[in-house]
């Protein structure tokens, strides 16, 4: 409390008083200004004042203190930040100078450019920082030319005016300055020789760093240079140099100790700080006397400002520690520069500016009409520092921006009603919310911003239904589809006017329509119907096969002949095409040869009734195959069904299912077969096949001898409605590829080695698979094969997509092994998986969800996170993208083996590890196959 009272107490005193000084020019008055506003900063008074610098327009005060502290004020005295600390414990020199403010702040010096004077934000700052020169004292520019003196006694210059982004330095000069000790003051004269002071004395050196004249002062930091006029403050006297003839032309002796000193710019009146204690000296300049010593202010430093301002400071002891005060002095020194008749006319001519400028601004009805108004520029053209039309100015600014913001609130209500805002005019409002000024200004602009985030979220709201509507005639099983509609890329930019907090809400929202897209459209999208006389795979119909069979015709056939009683007898058989033989039961097998010149009628009516009960080939029933009716199932069933249809419409081609062992391309086949009622045939490839592998070989029957066994491929070829399946078919002999091109294309026939030519039924269907032609040790499939073939690839059930969701595919074949689950159809599992694992939660999957089933979820999801590493692993080895030998194929009947376990284990990492594990013979692998399942 001491502090405050006597802080306050010497606050009052100083406001009571007022000081004339007579001098030769007439009276001089100063008195203690108020309008210093206190810096938030409580403890910053207890450091002393380094040094002060007031900008050339008299429009900006910088304050350094000790260890790095700035204060920086307006004209008026409003406390301001720079856009940029500088990065050291001390400021020792602030100059503003030719549009450049420039700081030392050993070791760096700090250059700031004054691009706009009014608005130090745009003020662009430059730091010099290399390595062997450290800036120390000594600052001042020149016509472009900034010098500084550095630790070692040198000064470096640098030009300023051409390029200040210090990238690369180019010095102008550099020189040591060994006359005058250690550097305290630098000033470039007029004719740009550079004067230094020092400890040692003080001399004066060309711009290039000759000596050109030794001085016998010491006056190291107090010099000023007026004009013509080079003011040395030494000890306690001032010695005044003529630049010009760089003689002496007044020496003063002072009663203080002079630490600083500046005056004004006629070279009238100049103020000395004492070094040691609260005195401000005062001479007149003109007549070279000693005018008086004010008591109180003056502490160490002082800077006079073009409108007339003194800055100084004060020191005050109190048992708490010691305090040191800024302090602003008024005075009248302006009307020994501006004539009393000069001022009025000046302060007439702003106040028409003014008036017309208000006139102007009072008839805007727009920000832009506000923006193009020169009035305010013309009143700045006047800007002398006299405070009447600083005043006026500040009022114009003032009144200016409060006519800005009355436009700027009713264009927000405008576009309040219109519902036309974006993120852009919210920055706007809290810009103007950082500047406002006034509880009732805060109060309007905080309540504007509240409407318009009201307002940003309902647009995004409605925006959400839009879209959701929008989406349901539209198809899309995954993200990057649904992306590409028109109406999502319309909400993206919807969420591009909004701000950052609305734009994350958005994407999740986003994200929630899609994901709630995808699950509904893969359900509905992605089903087989098994009608009476077709199946519906997806979007693609295919005709159930009605079981027709070939018919088989019966021929007679003679096996051998016999000699009896002189007679040749020959005995007979009848044959089927398939190669059946039955022997006549009621006539004997024994006829004379020369009565099968013209059949018996017996045999005539044999054969009619052979061909009429035994005709036809015994039809192949296909398996009865159980799956799930997964999305991604079916869609590889539409995908193939698709292809099949091509095949059958052109009667040319095969279709070749390509994908890894294990992903399921024989079960599409058997599944495809079954559903539509038709055989299947299975031919297996391997690369030791021969020609009588595919088409017939020779049988020995000890009855009736050798006789031909058709393949597989040759009866299938003959079937009605078979589906051909040639497995590994890219694993054929180069010698066998020419035997299958006329069955792939239009011809549609295969050739036996006895020159029959065996032509397919136009309903027969022909498939191939095979692994991934690019994987280690597969063959690549043969061009003449490549070139009668559609390839479809077959991947696993996808798992993850670019968002990082999680498709239920895999996870709903695996779920009827889990007891808490096997009750769910797949589509309920589908929104639970949604709900649990993705975060989408609908209000099906939140009705679906219990602690049991989430914990049950969660053991396939990790079983599926293992099982994806490891394909990844296996698939990045077999082409080559890593060099961890992992040759263990995943299937998805070791994922179906592992979730059997999941129960029982209650990890599905035990799970993976005991059952997957003792199939891999190589140690190594064992171990690679261990690391990823712990790493999941």
């Amino acid at each position: 409390m001491e502090m405050l009272k006597r802080l306050f107490g010497s606050k009052e005193k100083q406001r009571r008083e007022t000081y004339e000084i007579q001098s030769s020019k007439g009276v001089l008055k100063l008195w203690v200004e108020e309008d210093l506003q206190r810096d938030p900063d409580t403890k910053v008074e207890e450091f002393w004042i380094e040094t002060i610098g007031v900008s050339e327009d008299a429009r900006w005060l910088l304050v350094g203190r000790r260890h790095g502290i700035l204060q920086f004020y307006d004209w008026k005295g409003r406390f301001h930040r720079l856009p940029a600390r500088p990065p050291a414990q001390v400021v020792s020199e602030i100059l503003f100078k030719e549009g450049f403010l420039a700081l030392l702040a050993p070791p760096y010096l700090v250059v700031y450019r004054i691009e706009d004077p009014e608005n130090p934000i745009k003020w662009k700052s430059f730091k010099l920082s290399q390595e062997n020169i450290r800036p120390s004292a000594g600052l001042d520019i020149r016509r472009g030319v900034l010098a500084f003196g550095v630790v070692g006694n040198k000064v470096y210059t640098i030009d300023v005016a051409t390029d200040l982004s210090f990238q690369t330095v180019d010095f102008r000069s550099t020189f040591s300055c060994p006359e005058v000790g250690e550097i305290k003051g630098i000033k470039i004269l007029p004719s740009m020789k550079i004067f230094v002071s020092g400890t040692e004395g003080c001399a004066i050196y060309s711009m290039g760093g000759n000596l050109l004249k030794n001085l016998p002062y010491k006056p190291e930091r107090a010099i000023s240079l007026f004009g013509s006029k080079l003011v040395l403050g030494e000890g306690n006297k001032i010695v005044v140099l003529d630049v010009n003839t760089e003689q002496e032309v007044l020496r003063l002796d002072t009663p203080i100790k002079v630490s600083a000193l500046d005056g004004d710019e006629q070279e009238t009146f100049l103020f000395l700080a004492d070094a040691e204690e609260n005195s401000l000296g005062i001479v007149d300049l003109s007549s070279g006397q000693y005018l008086q010593t004010l008591e109180g202010f003056g502490y160490s430093v002082v800077k006079v400002s073009k409108d007339g301002s003194v800055y100084t400071s004060r020191m005050i002891n109190l048992k708490e520690g010691k305090l040191y005060q800024l302090v602003k002095l008024g005075s009248n020194l302006l009307d020994f520069i501006y004539p009393k008749d000069r001022q009025e006319k000046l302060i007439k001519q702003a106040e028409k500016l003014y008036k017309d400028f208000v006139s102007s601004v009072e008839k805007a009805k727009s920000l832009s009409q506000l923006d193009g108004l020169k009035g305010l520029r013309e009143l700045y053209s006047v800007d002398i520092p006299l405070r009447r039309i600083r005043e006026l100015i500040l009022q114009g600014e003032e009144f200016l921006r409060k006519r800005r913001l009355d436009l700027f609130l009713e264009d927000m209500q405008q576009k309040l009603r219109k519902k036309e805002l974006s993120k852009e005019d919210l920055k706007k409002v809290e810009d103007w919310l950082n500047s406002a000024e006034g509880k009732e200004e805060i109060e309007i602009l905080t309540k504007v911003k509240d409407q318009i985030n009201t307002s940003l979220k309902s647009m995004l709201l409605e925006g959400v239904e839009v879209l959701k509507r929008s989406l349901q005639e539209r198809e899309g099983s995954d993200i990057e589809t649904l992306e590409s509609h028109q109406e999502v890329k319309d909400f993206r930019i919807l969420l591009d006017k909004l701000p950052k907090e609305l734009q994350l809400e958005g994407e999740k929202l986003l994200q929630k329509v899609l994901q709630e897209k995808i699950i509904s459209y893969r359900l509905k999208r992605f089903r087989i119907e098994n009608l009476k006389d077709k199946v519906l795979f997806g979007n693609e119909e295919f005709p159930k096969f009605d079981g027709q069979r070939r018919k088989l015709l019966w021929r007679l056939k003679t096996e051998e002949k016999l000699f009896i009683n002189g007679k040749v007898f020959a005995k007979i058989v009848f044959e089927r095409e398939d190669g059946i033989v039955l022997e006549p039961k009621r006539f004997s097998n024994l006829i004379p040869v020369e009565d099968l010149r013209s059949m018996p009628r017996w045999i005539r009516s044999y054969l009619r009734h052979l061909n009429g009960l035994f005709s036809h080939e015994f039809y192949r029933v296909p398996l009865f195959v159980s799956f799930e009716e997964t999305p991604w199932f079916v869609q590889n069933l539409e995908r193939f069904v698709s292809l099949i249809k091509d095949q059958l419409s052109f009667g040319e081609g095969i279709l070749i299912l390509e994908g890894d062992a294990g992903v399921g391309k024989n079960f599409l086949v058997e599944v495809f077969s079954a559903l539509t009622n038709r055989p299947l045939y299975i031919v297996p490839c391997h690369s030791k096949m021969e020609k009588e592998d595919l088409t017939f070989t020779y049988e020995f029957d000890p009855k009736r001898g050798t006789k031909r066994v058709f393949s597989e491929l040759v009866k299938a070829l003959q079937t009605p409605g078979a589906v051909i399946y040639i497995d590994e078919i890219n694993t054929l002999p180069p010698s066998l590829v020419k035997l299958f091109n006329p069955l792939f294309d239009y011809r549609r026939y295969l050739t036996l080695p006895t020159g029959e030519v065996i032509k397919a039924r136009s309903d027969v269907i022909l498939v191939g698979g095979m692994n991934p032609q690019h994987y280690l040790g597969v063959s690549e499939l043969p061009q003449d094969v490549k070139s009668r073939a559609d390839v479809m690839f077959v991947d696993y059930p996808p798992f993850e997509d670019q968002r990082g969701f999680f498709y239920p595919d895999e996870a709903i074949i695996l779920k009827d092994y889990l007891s808490s689950l096997s009750d769910l159809n797949n589509e309920d599992f589908t929104y639970l998986w949604y709900a649990v694992v993705n975060g989408i939660e609908t209000e099906r999957g939140l009705e679906l969800k219990t602690p049991k089933r989430e914990q049950q979820v969660w053991l396939i999801f990790e079983l599926l996170k293992i099982t994806n590493a490891i394909r990844k692993a296996y698939r990045d080895y077999q082409s080559q993208k890593a060099e961890e030998p992992v040759e263990f194929v995943f299937s998805i009947r070791d994922t179906i083996r592992c979730a059997r376990r999941l129960e029982r284990y209650g990890s599905a990492k035990a799970a993976v590890i005991d059952t997957i594990l003792p199939k891999v013979s190589s140690p190594l692998e064992r171990e690679i196959l261990r690391n990823i399942v712990e790493s999941v």
